[in-house]
């Protein structure tokens, strides 16, 4: 996964990057292109998701708190030199697209929702809270607490539309398989501060909060399996749905294995202690900014991942998240030599379990370091 809806990365990044990960195996590119920070594709029915919503300066991230050393000062200092915006044309789109399909790879497109939806909502402020009221303290669920944004889309008719004409147009431009409709970290107290909330809840046909997720979930459900296509979302849409058919990434290092434990859906690992890139790498040659706790070769090759032995298990998912990722040399640091970790993980069946011997682990350490040596000596990264 890349997140080009933090930082909006050429294509000839996203490119390249594809051509490492069909090196080593990667089968799927899940292509991040809508967040709070940024709207990436073009849409003709909401020309201001582009003019606006692609446009928005770089936000300070100066509510994380687990962040690594200088990362936050590095990056606010380093951003006018190096960190871009902007959107992907159609053109660019399906170059990138046809690169993935002649490598092998299919895309899986990500328009979060309804959640997350930042961008959206300063380009059209009649999609998010209603005008004039007051956002609550703080945004998240009880586990969950930042700074309250304007970032989740209310359940009305026209934000019910704005959905329906998204998806269409993702999936016109980008023929996967799978649609990610993310999910993840609702501000449900958004909804619940809403003194009409009640109202809403009738409406809707749901007799709690969260339910209103579920009621959009409903709506992409139905675009996308009305054009043969399967969904996909974060590990939270288990707490709201049944439905057997979603595919499911459990990312949520907490939570993820307790809310899946139970569930048929097929799944796919994406722990964030083990697969977050973005998270920095302490063995790393060059000052890195990102996220804490850090991950090395080594945890990668020996994480203890009993969740992958499931039979609903599909595969293994790494993530690059681009809060402190603002270029080109910043995504390939990041991303190597552990990038070559997680192919190991992936396809070395002495180490699937976790459980590897001795020699085949040192082995994988040896492969996974020669060929650092060989792109580094290539200048690839």
């Amino acid at each position: 996964m890349i997140d080009s809806a933090r930082t909006r990365f050429d294509p000839q990044t996203i490119i390249r990057t594809l051509e490492l990960a069909g090196r080593y195996g990667f089968n799927r590119f899940h292509w991040h292109l809508t967040n709070d920070a940024g709207w990436r594709f073009e849409v003709p029915e909401y020309p201001l998701l582009t003019e606006v919503g692609a446009y928005l300066p770089r936000p300070s991230f100066d509510d994380y708190t687990n962040l690594y050393g200088d990362s936050l000062t590095r990056a606010l200092d380093e951003a006018p030199g190096k960190w871009s915006n902007g959107f992907y044309t159609d053109q660019e789109i399906r170059l990138v697209a046809a690169k993935a399909a002649e490598l092998g790879i299919e895309i899986i497109p990500e328009v979060d929702l309804p959640g997350h939806m930042m961008s959206a909502i300063r380009a059209y402020p009649h999609l998010g809270r209603p005008e004039g009221l007051p956002l609550p303290e703080g945004s998240m669920r009880e586990h969950m607490w930042w700074p309250a944004r304007n970032d989740l889309l209310w359940p009305t008719d026209e934000a019910a539309e704005f959905v329906r004409t998204i998806l269409r147009r993702i999936m016109d431009l980008i023929p996967s398989k799978w649609v990610h409709v993310g999910g993840d970290e609702c501000a449900y107290q958004q909804w619940a501060s809403d003194p009409d909330i009640d109202s809403w809840l009738r409406l809707r046909g749901v007799d709690r909060v969260e339910h209103l997720q579920a009621w959009f979930l409903d709506i992409a459900k139905e675009e996308v399996r009305s054009r043969g296509r399967e969904l996909v979302a974060w590990d939270e849409v288990s707490d709201i749905t049944d439905d057997p058919d979603i595919l499911i990434m459990a990312w949520d290092e907490d939570r993820a294995e307790e809310r899946v434990k139970d569930i048929n859906n097929p799944l796919v690992y994406a722990d964030a202690r083990y697969f977050y890139l973005n998270r920095i790498d302490p063995d790393s040659e060059l000052p890195q900014k990102g996220m804490v706790p850090p991950i090395t070769v080594d945890s990668v090759l020996t994480a203890d991942l009993p969740i992958t032995q499931r039979s609903q298990v599909k595969g293994m998912h790494t993530c690059l998240w681009s809060e402190f990722i603002l270029d080109t040399d910043d995504l390939m640091s990041m991303m190597f030599p552990r990038f070559l970790a997680v192919a190991e993980r992936m396809w070395n069946p002495e180490l699937i379990d976790g459980e590897a011997s001795r020699s085949a682990l040192e082995d994988a350490k040896d492969r996974v370091a020669r060929e650092y040596e060989v792109l580094r000596a290539a200048g690839v990264v």
